[in-house]
C-alpha cells in the first residue's frame, strides 16, 4: 500500500467516524449511547417523511402528478383559444360598425348580419355550377362571378371616396427603415395598396361574408393589437366587404325581379349558340380537338355573353351599378 492509499483510507476512516459512536477517552466521561444517533436519525426521517407527504398532498390538490401547478388540458387550452377568438371577433365587429357610421355607408349592424347570410346563400347556390356543363348551374355561377367582380370594383371606389370625404387615409402597417426616402415610402405604399386591392377583389362569397363581420380566418386568435395600423386596415376591409355584399344583394334582387325579361334575352343568345352547336354535330365532328373547340365556343356564351346581358341590364336600372348615388338609392 502506498502513501496515497493510506491517505485515502485515512479520509474514509475519518468520514466513517461521523456515523460511529465515539470511543470513550481514558478516565473521561462515557460517550453517548449508540442509540442516541439512532433517535436523531429517526426524528430526522420523520420530519422528512412529513414534508414529503405534504408535498404529495399539495400535488394531489392541484390535480397533477408532476411538480408545480397543474397544467391545462388540451380541452381547456382549446376552450380558452376559442374564447379569445370570439372576443377578438366581437371587438373588431364593434369597430367595423363604428366605421360604417363614421363614414356614412348607410349600413347598420343588422344589415351586416343579413349581408353575410345572403353571401353564404349565394355561395351555396353558385358553387353547384363549378365544373358543370349543365346550363342553369353554369349560368348562375357565371353571373355571380360577374356580379362579384363588378361589385368589388365599385366597393373599392366607394370606400376611397368615403375616406376622402372624411379626410382619412388608408392605414399603412409597413415599418419603414429610418433612412427610407419619401419617394421610396410612397412607392412602397402604392404597391401595398395595389396588393390589398387585388386580394380584396379575389375574395369569394365565403371570405367576403366573413370579412363583413370582421372574421379573418388565418389569424385565429392572434389578431393584431386594437388600434394598430393593421387592425385599422382590417376594419376598413370589413367595411368594404359590407359595401360589396350590399351591392351584390341589390343586384341579385333586381335580377330576380326581372328574371322573365332576362330569360327572354338569354334564350335568344343561347338559342343562337345551340343552333350552331347542333349544326356542327349534325355535320360530323372530324376530331376531338374540333369537338372541344365547338364546345368551348358554346360555353363562352354562358360564361361571358349571358353575364354581360345581366350586367348591362343592371347598369341601365340601378345608379349604384354605375357608381352613382348611395346604397339602395
Amino acid at each position: 500500500m502506498n502513501e496515497n492509499d493510506g491517505g485515502k483510507l485515512g479520509f474514509l476512516d475519518s468520514l466513517g467516524r461521523l456515523f460511529r459512536a465515539k470511543e470513550p477517552e481514558a478516565g473521561g466521561p462515557a460517550a453517548p449511547a449508540a442509540d442516541s444517533f439512532a433517535e436523531l436519525e429517526a426524528r430526522f426521517d420523520a420530519v422528512l417523511r412529513d414534508v414529503r407527504e405534504k408535498i404529495a398532498a399539495q400535488r394531489r390538490d392541484a390535480g397533477a402528478p408532476g411538480a408545480g401547478p397543474r397544467g391545462k388540458t388540451a380541452e381547456e387550452r382549446g376552450a380558452e383559444r376559442q374564447a379569445r377568438i370570439a372576443a377578438c371577433h366581437r371587438t373588431i365587429r364593434d369597430d367595423i360598425e363604428k366605421m360604417h357610421a363614421q363614414l356614412g355607408t348607410g349600413l347598420a349592424a343588422s344589415d351586416l348580419d343579413a349581408i353575410a347570410a345572403f353571401l353564404e346563400e349565394l355561395r351555396a347556390d353558385a358553387s353547384q355550377g363549378e365544373d358543370s356543363h349543365l346550363l342553369m348551374p353554369r349560368l348562375r355561377l357565371a353571373i355571380t362571378n360577374r356580379l362579384r367582380a363588378e361589385a368589388g370594383a365599385l366597393a373599392v371606389a366607394r370606400i376611397v371616396a368615403l375616406l376622402q370625404r372624411a379626410k382619412l387615409d388608408w392605414p399603412d402597417p409597413t415599418h419603414y427603415r429610418p433612412s427610407a426616402k419619401p419617394d421610396e415610402i410612397e412607392r412602397s405604399r402604392r404597391r401595398r395598396l395595389a396588393e390589398v386591392r387585388e386580394a380584396f377583389l379575389a375574395q369569394d362569397q365565403e371570405r367576403a361574408a366573413e370579412r363583413t363581420l370582421g372574421v379573418v380566418r388565418v389569424w385565429g386568435g392572434d389578431y393584431p393589437e386594437r388600434g394598430s395600423p393593421l387592425w385599422q386596415e382590417s376594419v376598413l376591409e370589413g367595411v368594404a366587404a359590407g359595401i360589396r355584399g350590399a351591392l351584390m344583394r341589390e343586384f341579385v334582387e333586381l335580377l330576380r325581379r326581372d328574371q322573365a325579361l332576362l330569360l327572354s334575352r338569354t334564350e335568344s343568345a343561347i338559342g343562337k349558340e345551340l343552333t350552331a352547336l347542333q349544326r356542327a354535330v349534325a355535320s360530323g365532328l372530324g376530331s376531338v380537338e374540333e369537338a372541344n373547340a365547338v364546345l368551348m365556343h358554346s360555353l363562352r356564351a354562358i360564361d361571358e355573353v349571358v353575364p354581360e346581358i345581366a350586367w348591362e341590364h343592371l347598369r341601365a336600372q340601378l345608379p349604384s351599378a354605375r357608381g352613382e348615388g348611395e346604397l339602395g338609392a
